[in-house]
């Protein structure tokens, strides 16, 4: 059986309020950061369970943080999802995850989140969100002027891998993944003549998902067909989870990675090391950076409702790893 808050205190030797701080994630600048880590520990140690219920009706909150996210076949976003669950209830929140993949599905995943009694919400897609909404609200990727963001500095990223690839002696790219509709594709185009690179047409496939087309066995038996100088010699691709399937259809047309054709993705998910060859790829350590950063800026707005908007841009690295290589074709 689980002690109250009051005999935690007495076997502290603190007073319930700095305890209270502690337990109820409000100690930052109020509570040494060692004590703070002792009273946690303690409460761990000794099946300290809070109240939640009637926490929330004395603080007129619900202590859940609301996530609005699209179902996938992106192995990132399945990281992100755990991570994000990790991250909420380590701050001593409750989550409340929903999904969708239509418009109709998404509509009704935000109708969820806003019948229900939130403290903030986390959102990969914030357009239905209504104007005036008194509640926190952190978009990630989608910078939208009404709400704090965390978004991904494209633009390093590309560079990176631009210079990643030309290091290597690779000019001539292909592309796999979404078209017009997505950040990335536009700026991978227009970036390209001052980097000195080229997309060859015939190996760029903008498709609105890709997923449905790069999953199918022989979708690029094609390029066996392609002429030499429509082949390029590095394929840039959406992400790592159209990267691995790329590399996949690659193999089934009879093209070696990286001996043929170099692979980049993006996202530098935790399968990018366990396949092979593993998985060249812009991004960052783990998705516990991105959730980190979220709930941060989450709670950042919530101690501080009126404080100016904010928008974290998250510098990526590169993670170079086999399947990109020197090409056979390099400029001497």
């Amino acid at each position: 059986m689980s002690i109250t808050m009051t005999e935690l205190a007495k076997r502290l030797n603190l007073s319930q309020s700095t305890v209270s701080l502690v337990l109820n994630n409000r100690d930052k600048g109020r509570v040494r950061p060692e004590l703070a880590e002792q009273i946690r520990q303690m409460a761990q140690a000794t099946g300290f369970r809070p109240n939640r219920a009637a926490a929330d009706l004395r603080r007129r909150c619900s202590n859940t943080i609301g996530v609005a996210i699209a179902y996938s076949n992106n192995f990132h976003r399945t990281e992100l999802v755990n991570e994000l669950h990790t991250e909420i209830v380590r701050r001593n929140y409750r989550p409340l995850f929903a999904f969708f993949s239509t418009e109709e599905e998404q509509r009704a995943a935000t109708d969820l989140l806003l019948s229900s009694n939130l403290d903030a919400i986390i959102t990969l897609e914030p357009k239905l969100l209504p104007d005036k909404l008194n509640l926190p609200v952190v978009s990630f990727s989608h910078e939208d002027p009404r709400f704090d963001a965390v978004v991904f500095d494209f633009e390093t990223g590309i560079q990176q891998t631009f210079d990643h690839l030309k290091s290597l002696g690779h000019y001539r790219f292909g592309w796999i993944g979404f078209g017009s509709i997505d950040t990335r594709s536009r700026m991978l185009a227009e970036l390209a003549p001052a980097a000195g690179v080229e997309f060859i047409p015939e190996a760029t496939l903008r498709m609105d998902p890709p997923y449905p087309y790069i999953e199918k066995p022989g979708a690029l038996d094609w390029w066996k067909d392609l002429p030499q100088d429509a082949r390029p010699t590095a394929i840039i691709c959406h992400n790592d989870t159209v990267a691995i399937y790329t590399i996949r259809r690659l193999r089934e047309a009879g093209f070696r990675v990286p001996e043929d054709i170099s692979v980049i993705g993006l996202d530098n998910i935790n399968l990018c090391t366990q396949i092979t060859p593993t998985l060249s790829s812009i991004g960052y350590e783990n998705s516990g950076i991105i959730a980190r950063k979220l709930i941060d800026l989450v709670f950042r707005r919530m101690e501080k409702p009126s404080s100016p908007r904010h928008v974290e841009h998250l510098a990526p690295k590169l993670f170079p790893r086999e399947s990109t290589a020197s090409s056979r074709h390099a400029k001497n």
